[in-house]
């Protein structure tokens, strides 16, 4: 999960993506390949990601990696079975990736999983908790590795 996150933010934050369901004036350094101009299993994936994600237009960040097919069908099948629902819910699988965007200041990746959790319908109660507890734990991190703190546990104890 969190590595298809970051994986996606390092890529479109680096290369200056337009943020997907907000204004920008991000200009992208390389193009992105327009739908319409997609190869046809290329438009298939593009397909499946509009109806995962209820948009209109494929994500940049996968119109830029549609400039490999290849590489385009096998993130977009891992990205998929990240966010499946299995023993956490699709919800909930979002509001980790928000909190993993947060915590990496990817300007994109906020935008991009704010867009669906509100659209999964996280309330905006829930959204300030989301925000208070990535608030509380990057603090208390910063703390501990500025002062150098050792582990409180052996992670390599058993029971």
């Amino acid at each position: 999960m969190a590595g298809v996150t970051h994986g996606l933010n390092a890529v479109a934050d680096g290369l200056r993506l337009p943020l997907d369901f907000s204004p920008s004036a991000r200009t992208p350094v390389l193009v992105l390949l327009e739908p319409a101009d997609a190869p046809l299993q290329v438009k298939a994936v593009f397909d499946e990601m509009m109806a995962f994600y209820a948009v209109d237009r494929p994500p940049a960040v996968f119109r830029w990696m549609a400039r490999d097919a290849g590489f385009l069908q096998d993130y977009w099948a891992a990205t998929r079975e990240a966010f499946r629902d299995r023993k956490l819910d699709r919800l909930t699988k979002e509001v980790l990736a928000l909190a993993a965007s947060l915590t990496a200041k990817s300007d994109y990746g906020v935008d991009f999983h704010l867009r669906e959790v509100r659209r999964l319908g996280l309330s905006d109660q829930g959204l300030t908790e989301v925000i208070e507890v990535v608030q509380c734990f990057n603090t208390v991190t910063k703390i501990a590795d500025a002062l150098q703190l050792q582990p409180d546990f052996d992670p390599h104890a058993t029971g």
